[in-house]
C-alpha cells in the first residue's frame, strides 16, 4: 500500500533559513515545483506603499499601451505583447505537476489569446481599461492568465522585491538570464541579467506574501454569480415580469435557474451587461479592492501537504484497489477532493468525527455554512435540514447494498441534519441503488446522494475548468433523480 504524496521542501528549508511562513514577508515557495497559489493584482495594491504604487501605474501602463495598439491595429506590437506570457517558471505558481514548466500562455495559446484580444469589441471600443476588464470581458482569461500576467507585467519590481529580502536574510544570489522582463521606458519585452537566488540550476523570483490568494475573487464566475445574477434577481423582482413567480404566501421569488437561462454565463453576455449596467461592474471593483485589504493569514498560505492536480487526483483515484487494504488510501484521497471541489460551499472539514459520545464515527463531515450554490439552496430552496454534511467513504469491490445506506442514515438527526453523501468506486445497478436511496427519503425523510469515481471525475474537471455554476447544476441532478 503506497501513501499520498507529503509536502515537498520549502524555499527556506533549502536556504536553510531558521524561519517558518509567519515569520516572512515572502511567499515561501516550493523549491522544485509549483506552489498551488495565484498572484493578484488587487493583492499587490493591497500592500499600500510606493513599491506597490508602482506596479499598479506599470499594470495600468501596460494595458493603456496593448489597448491603444488594438484600436490602430497595430497586431506587431500586440503579438509582442501578447506572446511574452509564457516564460513564468521562477515566479513558481499555479497548478503544474513537478517542476514548473511555463504554464502561461505558450505559444499556440498566445495566438488564441491574441485573437480573442483583437476580435473583442471591449477592446476595441477602448472599454478594457484595467486587468479586472481584461478578465471579465475577454475570452480565455481565466485566474491562471491574470497570475501569469500580473507577474510578467511586474517582473522587475518582484525581481526588486526578491533582492530585498535575499539580502535581509543572507541568501546566495547568482547572476542569470531572465526572460520577458518588461522596460516601461521602451515598452518592450526584453531579457537582462540579474543576481537571483538559484536552486538546482533554476533561478527563483520572490513574491509578497500578502500578495497571493488560494482563490482570487477577480473571475468571470465570481461576477456572473455574485453580482450580474443578484442585480437581475433583484431588478426582475421589483419589475413583477415572466421570471417572477407568486408563491402561495404572496412571496415573489425569482428561480437562479430561469435568470441562468435568461442571460447564460459568456463573455459576449458580460460585456454588454456591463455596458448597460456600468455601476455594477464597479462595485464590484469597489469589492475587489475591499476584499483585497482582507489579507488571508500566512498560516492559510502555507499548505500542509502538496495540493494535487486533476491528473495526479484522479491516477491516484484510480491506483487505489477496492477492498479493506486501501480502505486508508480511499478515505484520504475523498477527504482531499472533497474539500478541493467543495471548498467554497462548505467549511470546516473534519475527518473520523465522533458521535453519540463517541459510540459512533462519521468518515468526513462539514459545515454546511455557504450563501452560494448547491448546498445553500439544498436548505434554503428544498427545505433540508443540513448544517452538517456527512460522507461515508465505502471503498468496496461489490455493490453498495442497503447495510451501507443504512449505517448513513443511522448518522442523521434533526439537529445534526439530513443530507449525507455515500461515495463508492462503482455502480452495477444504480436503479436498485436509487430505490434505496429513496426508501431512506420516504421512510425518514433524509437524503442521501451517491457518488462513485466517475462521479467525482466529472466534478474534479469541472473545478479544473473553473466551472463552478456545473458543480452546482451536476450535484442539483443528482438530488434531482433523489426526489423525482
Amino acid at each position: 500500500m503506497v501513501k499520498l504524496k507529503i509536502e515537498p521542501q520549502k524555499f527556506s528549508e533549502f536556504f536553510g533559513l531558521k524561519a517558518n511562513q509567519d515569520d516572512l514577508e515572502f511567499l515561501d515557495i516550493y523549491a522544485d515545483q509549483d506552489i498551488p497559489l495565484f498572484l493578484d493584482p488587487y493583492g499587490v495594491s493591497a500592500i499600500n506603499s510606493k513599491w506597490s504604487r508602482d506596479c499598479e501605474n506599470n499594470i495600468a501602463t501596460y494595458f493603456q499601451y496593448l489597448i491603444d495598439s488594438i484600436k490602430i491595429g497595430n497586431s506587431k506590437t500586440v503579438k509582442q505583447l501578447l506572446n511574452a506570457f509564457h516564460e513564468v517558471d521562477e515566479i513558481a505558481l499555479g497548478y503544474s505537476s513537478g517542476i514548473p514548466s511555463g504554464r502561461g500562455i505558450g505559444s499556440i495559446q498566445a495566438m488564441q489569446i491574441q485573437e480573442a484580444f483583437e476580435s473583442s469589441e471591449a477592446a476595441r471600443s477602448g472599454d478594457i481599461k484595467d486587468i479586472a476588464d481584461c478578465a471579465l470581458l475577454i475570452h480565455g482569461i481565466n485566474r491562471d492568465k491574470i497570475s501569469d500576467i500580473t507577474a510578467n507585467i511586474l517582473k522587475s519590481q518582484l525581481i526588486e522585491f526578491t533582492r530585498k529580502e535575499c539580502k535581509k536574510y543572507s541568501i546566495p544570489l547568482k547572476r542569470c538570464p531572465v526572460s520577458n522582463v518588461f522596460n516601461f521606458t521602451t515598452l518592450k519585452f526584453t531579457s537582462i541579467y540579474q543576481e537571483l537566488p538559484v536552486i538546482n540550476g533554476r533561478p527563483k523570483i520572490l513574491l509578497p506574501v500578502s500578495s497571493v490568494r488560494h482563490d482570487p475573487e477577480l473571475s468571470k464566475d465570481k461576477f456572473y454569480r455574485k453580482f450580474v445574477l443578484e442585480f437581475l434577481k433583484a431588478e426582475h423582482c421589483h419589475a413583477g415580469d415572466s421570471l417572477s413567480h407568486v408563491l402561495r404566501n404572496g412571496k415573489v421569488v425569482i428561480r437562479i435557474k430561469d435568470l441562468k437561462e435568461f442571460l447564460p454565463l459568456s463573455t459576449n453576455n458580460l460585456y454588454k451587461f456591463t455596458k448597460e449596467h456600468p455601476q455594477v461592474l464597479e462595485k464590484y471593483k469597489s469589492e475587489l479592492r475591499r476584499t483585497a485589504t482582507n489579507k488571508e493569514s500566512k498560516t492559510e498560505l502555507n499548505p500542509i501537504k502538496k495540493i494535487l492536480t486533476l491528473s495526479e487526483r484522479i491516477q491516484i483515484l484510480n491506483n487505489i484497489i477496492p477492498g479493506n487494504n486501501e480502505a486508508t488510501n480511499f478515505h484520504k484521497i475523498s477527504y482531499n477532493n472533497l474539500i478541493y471541489i467543495f471548498g467554497e460551499r462548505l467549511s470546516n472539514p473534519n475527518s473520523e468525527t465522533p458521535i453519540n459520545e463517541g459510540r459512533k464515527r462519521i468518515d468526513i463531515v462539514f459545515d454546511n455554512t455557504g450563501n452560494i450554490g448547491f448546498f445553500n439552496n439544498i436548505n434554503t430552496l428544498h427545505h433540508i435540514q443540513c448544517p452538517k454534511i456527512f460522507v461515508e467513504c465505502k471503498n468496496y469491490g461489490r455493490e453498495i447494498g442497503n447495510p451501507e445506506i443504512d449505517q448513513l442514515q443511522t448518522r442523521f438527526s434533526d439537529h445534526r441534519g439530513r443530507f449525507g453523501i455515500l461515495l463508492c468506486r462503482s455502480i452495477l445497478n444504480k436503479k436498485a441503488l436509487l430505490n434505496r436511496c429513496k426508501d431512506v427519503l420516504h421512510d425518514n425523510n433524509s437524503f442521501i446522494v451517491v457518488l462513485d469515481d466517475s462521479d467525482i471525475s466529472v466534478l474534479l474537471n469541472l473545478k479544473a475548468d473553473g466551472n463552478e455554476i456545473g458543480i452546482d447544476d451536476f450535484m442539483t441532478k443528482k438530488l434531482s433523480e433523489l426526489i423525482m
